[in-house]
């Protein structure tokens, strides 16, 4: 019998990444979760709210550097995303709750159309706590055992950017990424028999270290369309136990374009297409765990709504579907994203406050597992006056 129960926190502030792999989903309470964990994305709430098709052109999203652009005022954003998820294996349902913080980021400008960002986000999360009934054979007696195994990780992408609006047509950027995280695994077994037999604890410390660059470029292309293309290049990725590299892989590339249409006033409509070569982190992993290379897709949409306090209240949909990077034994994970979004500007052009909900549906192929969640997202975002 195996009861799950699982707990996650993962911020930029708390840097972890999971190097334990479990080999079955049910042994994790997600599928999302498997391999080195479910990629976030580091999306804003307003490219949340769009299906992620917004990632290449929204300044607060550090996805594409050529969007910080132009940006003439400092901007200040971070935001908060739970995540309420429901995993079914064969009728039989698990519940969880997940706590995120997954972006912090600044902006400032600079001269002649110049602007950088300094950001954090979540890019990897793999945070739980399972529990495992079984016995063990001890001088030729059978004894109960319970397992509890715990595991708090996430991954997180430290980017350093800049980008230049050469024209009112044309912009470009280039940006550092810093990946660092640390996984703390535990693992407790105790005895029915208390009093014949105590506990046994064993624990486990790993760190990550890896780096990657990204460019990018944005063009008008007339009649209310825009195209904008980016690509990050994965440097070495490291994983060490007290200083010693014991294994070596690459940061994940990526390559990403998307098109814009804003030629209806107060809308904006896009498409995009991501791929990113998740099995660039194969090494790192376990010989149970697959890593799979994902082609993404987004549609999304935000127009004026009503008026708020004298400005329009901006409401946002979006559709996506995601190849997750994770897999047990050769088994893919893929997802659906139905989103809405609201963003509400509470102080004029100085604050807003967005809001986005989430609907994903995840299934593995070959497996009868099924995972259903929602995710809630509420953003702030200041822009003092210069």
């Amino acid at each position: 019998m195996i009861r799950l129960r699982l707990r996650s926190f993962a911020s930029p502030a708390s840097l972890a990444l999971l190097a334990a792999m479990a080999s079955t989903a049910s042994a994790q309470g997600s599928i999302g979760s498997q391999g080195f964990g479910y990629p976030v994305g580091g999306g804003s709430i307003r490219t949340n709210g769009t299906g992620g098709a917004f990632a290449e052109f929204d300044a607060l999203t550090p996805t594409n550097p050529a969007a910080l652009g132009g940006i003439a005022r400092t901007v200040i954003t971070a935001q908060a995303e739970p995540e309420l998820r429901k995993l079914t294996v064969n009728g039989v349902s698990e519940k969880s709750t997940l706590q995120r913080i997954p972006l912090i980021m600044l902006i400032f400008p600079a001269r002649h159309g110049v602007a950088v960002g300094l950001s954090a986000t979540s890019f990897l999360d793999r945070t739980f706590s399972t529990t495992t009934t079984g016995s063990a054979l001890i001088d030729g007696k059978t004894v109960p055992t319970t397992d509890q195994t715990e595991v708090r990780g996430a991954i997180n992408d430290l980017r350093a950017g800049a980008g230049w609006q050469v024209s009112p047509r044309f912009r470009v950027g280039i940006a550092g990424h810093l990946y660092t995280g640390e996984n703390r695994a535990t693992r407790e077994r105790t005895f029915a028999d208390t009093l014949a037999f105590g506990s046994v604890l064993d624990s486990s410390r790993v760190t990550y270290f890896g780096t990657a660059l990204s460019v990018g470029g944005e063009a008008t292309l007339g009649k209310g369309f825009t195209a904008m293309a980016s690509y990050r290049r994965g440097n070495e990725l490291n994983a060490r136990v007290r200083d010693t590299v014991v294994s070596t892989a690459s940061a994940p590339s990526r390559t990403g374009v998307a098109l814009r249409y804003d030629g209806i006033v107060g809308s904006v409509f896009a498409v995009g297409l991501e791929q990113i070569s998740w099995s660039d982190m194969a090494s790192l992993g376990s010989a149970n765990s697959s890593s799979t290379d994902a082609m993404n897709w987004h549609a999304g949409a935000e127009v004026a709504g009503p008026k708020f306090r004298g400005l329009p209240l901006l409401v946002r949909a979006g559709y996506a579907r995601n190849e997750l990077p994770f897999g047990v034994l050769g088994q893919i994970a893929k997802e659906n994203r139905l989103t809405a979004g609201l963003g509400v500007p509470v102080a004029g052009e100085d604050a807003t406050l967005d809001l986005s909900v989430q609907r994903a549906n995840r299934t593995m192929s070959g497996s009868g597992f099924k995972e259903s969640a929602w995710l809630l997202g509420i953003g702030v975002q200041i822009r003092p006056r210069n």
